[in-house]
């Protein structure tokens, strides 16, 4: 017989989603299988799927304690998972990292193994840091499949809830920076309710929709597009995309919402450059913590490329690289 107390951590979460953090090795089918057998106690009482725990409660598991630490850390978790992954920050409360562009955060009905969750997930067990944890990091936003950079984690319940709820009214902040189409105005404010189609997964301006907020500040022009500097207020899916599409500026490479790239007449175009001008060039590049600690995911090479070849020089790069304090545009 193994015992495990509650600790904090896991107050309130429902027996069954614990087993299968505590126990990783062991397939959900198996737990419940332990749950019906009566192998799990908790406080002397026999467990059903959903009770829910409470911190100093004492859990029983009826298993030898070999069986116990073979599936605390399995051979081949997370096998085959990349664990490339950038760390950008990382303390005992959260993490942030730089998320490529084309890497999922989270699986969905095309891909479930290879995502940012599950590398930032496969590194930490590499070092050791989520086998006496039966809660794994989760992050508290996400960016789109083809949006780069800043993504942030928290690292218990408690920790999680606190930055959701951050993000939510305003104690984090967020910037961005994006290619557009056209020429935008110098700056702007762009309040307009969003939606969810029921077709096309794109977001839509709609009457009773959710109120969305954007704020813009044009940095850098160059040939018909511009470079500019986003903060978001409100934090819908796909709101920069709506809200650029909106105002008739939508984002460079940006099929979805009408900012495709125009075709380069020239043969000296690769089959790969016109392939990566297809999404939209948007990256989540400084993030404030609630602390006021600013974190920076630098430009990625392929955003970098793309600038020079739209006629953008050093300078303005430069520019646009240096944090929005220093342009008035944050605190």
């Amino acid at each position: 017989m193994v015992e495990y107390t509650i600790g904090p951590m896991e107050d309130g979460k429902k027996v069954h989603r614990l087993l299968r953090q505590l126990l990783p090795g062991v397939p959900l089918s198996g737990i419940h299988k332990m749950i019906r057998t009566g192998r799990i106690k908790a406080n002397g009482r026999k467990v059903k799927p959903d009770d829910v725990v409470a911190e100093g409660d004492v859990l029983r598991l009826f298993m030898a304690q070999e069986d116990y630490e073979a599936v605390r850390k399995p051979k081949g978790k997370f096998g085959g998972v990349s664990r490339d992954v950038e760390i950008v920050y990382e303390d005992s409360r959260c993490l942030a990292v730089n998320k490529p562009a084309g890497l999922l955060t989270h699986g969905d009905k095309t891909e479930q193994k290879d995502t940012l969750v599950n590398r930032v997930l496969a590194r930490l067990y590499d070092l050791n840091e989520l086998i006496d944890s039966p809660f794994y990091p989760a992050p508290v936003h996400r960016l789109d499949r083809n949006t780069s950079g800043l993504v942030l984690f928290g690292k218990t319940p408690v920790v999680a809830r606190e930055l959701s709820e951050a993000i939510a009214n305003g104690g984090i902040h967020k910037w961005y920076i994006a290619i557009v189409k056209g020429q935008a105005p110098e700056q702007g404010t762009i309040r307009a309710t969003l939606d969810r189609s029921a077709t096309g997964n794109r977001t839509v301006l709609a009457k009773g929709g959710k109120s969305a907020e954007t704020r813009f500040w044009t940095v850098a022009r160059s040939r018909s597009t511009c470079l500019v500097l986003i903060e978001l207020v409100t934090g819908r899916t796909h709101q920069i995309r709506a809200h650029f599409e909106r105002i008739g500026c939508p984002l460079w490479g940006d099929v979805k919402y009408g900012g495709a790239a125009p075709r380069s007449s020239t043969s000296s175009t690769s089959t790969r450059d016109a392939r990566e001008e297809l999404h939209q060039w948007l990256h989540a590049m400084w993030l404030q913590l609630p602390e006021g600690k600013l974190l920076t995911a630098p430009l990625p090479g392929p955003f970098l490329e793309n600038l020079r070849k739209l006629g953008y020089t050093q300078r303005q790069i430069e520019d646009i690289s240096r944090p929005p304090s220093t342009k008035g545009k944050g605190p």
